[in-house]
């Protein structure tokens, strides 16, 4: 079976699984919301997301994958605390596919019981956003309604300081490879400061992804971002994921330094 064909199968069997991981507040190690996945089956050559919306792109069926899988991310996270946000990607081109209709969304949440409130759209930074204007517009009726918008991967492609400026997030995720090594580098954790500074005067929150040792965790706590996701925490899975044991202990032994 080409790639092709197994990406219609897909779609036409709705053989999508949603995984997700935990984003945390660092302030006090709580869970703040999910990021929600998207994954083929496990045995496709579309199993991994990259794959996957590639071919979608390719097809001009970027719309049709992702109202399935905004389906399958807001199914498994239906019973979730109230409380909670759910990040669900928004692939940049998404509003140039022939098939893009604002308004599904909305019946799908109400149906399991979710808000516009409790739902962040996560724009990723790897898509060049050609018409900045078009995109706004296309962005305004998700805003209109409640929903909240993240620029993602901001540091790792094409116009992060122009998407922030042109879209004024809610959140900015900051790309792993900021993060990766920000114990051991003195330039990533004064650009991570800086960020954090920068998103705070503009009343926006600040993500560090990709956090995967309590190494970067100490030093992204210490330089005052606010939220965090990464395999520290816990890795993308089926379900919604608990914070890591290890990671728990560090916690408790944080609060019981600073209780003296």
């Amino acid at each position: 079976m080409t790639q092709q064909e197994e990406f219609y199968s897909i779609l036409a069997a709705g053989k999508l699984t949603a995984y997700y991981q935990p984003i945390v507040s660092l302030s006090d190690g709580r869970i703040y919301g999910y990021e929600a996945l998207a994954r083929g089956p496990a045995s496709s050559q579309l199993a991994m997301p990259d794959q996957l919306w590639a071919v979608a792109e390719k097809e001009q069926r970027l719309y049709a994958l992702e109202t399935l899988a905004r389906k399958r991310a807001v199914e498994g996270f239906a019973r979730a605390n109230p409380a909670w946000k759910l990040f669900i990607n928004l692939n940049a081109n998404v509003i140039y596919d022939p098939q893009f209709t604002p308004g599904q969304t909305l019946a799908l949440l109400k149906k399991h019981g979710l808000t516009p409130e409790q739902i962040v759209f996560e724009i990723t930074e790897r898509q060049s956003i050609s018409d900045f204007t078009a995109f706004k517009q296309a962005l305004s009726h998700y805003r209109y309604q409640g929903y909240k918008i993240a620029i993602d991967d901001a540091g790792a492609g094409y116009s992060s300081l122009q998407a922030i400026a042109e879209l004024r997030p809610d959140y900015i995720k900051i790309d792993r490879s900021i993060i990766r090594g920000v114990d051991r580098d003195d330039i990533k954790a004064i650009l991570l400061e800086t960020m954090a500074v920068f998103a705070g005067k503009i009343g926006c929150q600040l993500v560090a992804e990709g956090i995967e040792t309590l190494a970067e965790l100490e030093v992204v706590t210490a330089l005052g971002v606010p939220l965090g996701q990464g395999y520290v925490f816990a890795r993308p899975q089926p379900g919604l994921p608990s914070i890591s044991a290890d990671t728990l202990r560090w916690w408790i032994g944080k609060r019981m330094e600073a209780s003296g």
